[in-house]
């Protein structure tokens, strides 16, 4: 089944960690993992007629969708060491 996750799941349910479901992304899971991700409310069925890309929920490009690069402080540069002659 097609699903998009909606609230972000937490915990592990058959040996799947639920915290690598994005909030936002589609996933194509089994029948059992979508209808339990429903029944708890954190996704909702998606009706696409188009294919979707299929990669493992472990593979490197997988873990990166969904994380965001660290957002960068307006603080100035922490001072240097200087030596004082």
């Amino acid at each position: 089944m097609r699903i998009r996750i909606t609230s972000p799941p937490s915990g592990t349910i058959d040996g799947i960690r639920l915290d690598r479901f994005f909030l936002g992304a589609t996933y194509d899971v089994g029948t059992t993992l979508a209808n339990y991700l429903l029944a708890i409310g954190c996704a909702e069925i998606v009706e696409a007629d188009v294919p979707a890309l299929v990669l493992p929920i472990d593979h490197p490009i997988a873990e990166r969708i969904g994380h965001r690069a660290p957002a960068m402080a307006a603080d100035k540069a922490p001072p240097r060491n200087r030596r004082r002659e």
